[in-house]
């Protein structure tokens, strides 16, 4: 028996949202030997009673040590009638940036299934290496949606955080 948080999820670190209608991230820096593709797993947090779940999953004693999704298969219990592009910043230097996007339902069930990359059916979710990269995704995602034939509402989430010590903030 092991737990997963002294395996697969021994370096993880915590990723507050910016708002408080955005999801906390969880984010796990799986040991090579754990990864199918990517280096990184996020897990998206709506509520503290799943953030209870997902600790007391990750300190539960398993048979196997394997990669699982407590949370991301489930739907978001947030809903919006509007895009909103959120950015966060790493808690230390060596993690990813992250641009989530939530979708309002009616755009997600409008992308076809064999394009759906929605966590919770309602984000998605990019990682970058630097703060550089996250923004020019940003502006080519916005620079996208406003080209859109029907014009959706974007809400932008600029964190107030900075990846440097003694970097001046947002």
């Amino acid at each position: 028996m092991v737990s997963l948080s002294t395996t697969i999820a021994r370096q993880r670190a915590f990723y507050p949202r910016p708002i408080v209608s955005m999801p906390d991230i969880l984010m796990i820096d799986l040991p090579a030997e754990f990864r199918r593709r990517d280096r990184y797993h996020a897990v998206l947090i709506e509520t503290i009673a799943e953030q209870q779940e997902l600790e007391a999953c990750l300190e539960d004693e398993h048979p196997v040590a394997s990669l699982w999704d407590l949370l991301n298969p489930r739907p978001s219990g947030v809903t919006t009638d509007h895009i909103t592009v959120a950015h966060y910043g790493p808690p230390a230097g060596d993690w990813p940036y992250a641009l989530l996007c939530r979708w309002p339902s009616d755009l997600a069930a409008a992308t076809p299934k064999e394009m759906r990359m929605f966590v919770r059916e309602a984000y998605t979710i990019e990682l970058f290496a630097n703060e550089e990269q996250l923004d020019r995704a940003s502006d080519t995602l916005l620079a996208i949606l406003r080209r859109r034939r029907r014009r959706a509402r974007v809400e932008i989430i600029l964190p107030n955080w900075s990846a440097s010590p003694g970097k001046a903030r947002h």
